[in-house]
């Protein structure tokens, strides 16, 4: 419920990026199939041009709407971004409440998603900055994406994956989590993070080549842990 441009708060259960399981020889080949499972990755849809234009004119089930629509993909990207889910929960009301709240100014210049999620995430960059975070990933897996259904023989290997992300630094996790469990265009990543194409495409390849290693790394000493 949005009121007075503002928006209720209210328990929403987390977002849900399906990965793969994976296997200790991971290649880059695998990526796409070990990112998220064929199928399951995020489509961040655009609202219609109508529910925005009433949004902004404080319109509440056009609000209501948009909150409904986007809340679980923006606390899934904002638990991925600050790595504690009850953080996430209290940005993600903060990221409705400046969404009802910049709709009036909201041109159209870029995507309403782009809008969205640059707002997303400025507050967890914000978040992170202020709390100065000194995060263990490799011990600290979302707690989203531990419960995010996988087959049994491959939940490890699925945390395993989601840790290594954890571990990068947080633009390269910003980036490889918009373009790999979101899937926004490169053009539009550079819009949400306020970098040039090339910047962008950089730290989605960093990214994706840091985790490749850091998986494969890992597996191998999970794999050895295994045989003794």
């Amino acid at each position: 419920m949005v009121r007075d441009g503002g928006v209720e708060s209210r328990p929403a259960p987390a977002a849900r990026g399906d990965c793969g399981a994976a296997s200790p020889s991971l290649t880059s080949r695998d990526h796409d199939r070990l990112m998220v499972r064929k199928g399951k990755r995020y489509t961040v849809e655009q609202p219609s041009p109508k529910v925005v234009r009433k949004a902004a004119q404080g319109e509440e089930s056009a609000l209501d709407s948009l909150v409904r629509s986007y809340y679980r993909p923006i606390q899934g990207y904002l638990e991925r971004i600050v790595g504690d889910v009850s953080d996430a929960q209290d940005l993600t009301q903060e990221v409705f409440l400046r969404m009802a709240r910049g709709l009036p100014r909201f041109e159209g210049k870029a995507k309403f998603t782009s809008w969205l999620f640059q707002i997303a995430k400025n507050l967890g960059i914000d978040h992170l900055r202020r709390r100065e975070i000194q995060r263990d990933p490799l011990q600290r897996v979302s707690e989203e994406a531990a419960s995010a259904p996988v087959p049994e023989h491959g939940f490890e290997e699925h945390a395993l994956l989601w840790s290594c992300i954890e571990a990068l630094d947080v633009d390269l996790r910003s980036a490889v989590v918009l373009r790999d469990v979101y899937g926004f265009s490169y053009k539009e990543i550079a819009e949400i993070v306020g970098a040039t194409l090339a910047t962008v495409k950089w730290r989605i390849y960093q990214a994706r080549e840091q985790v490749h290693a850091a998986y494969r790394a890992q597996a191998g000493i999970e794999s050895s842990r295994r045989k003794v």
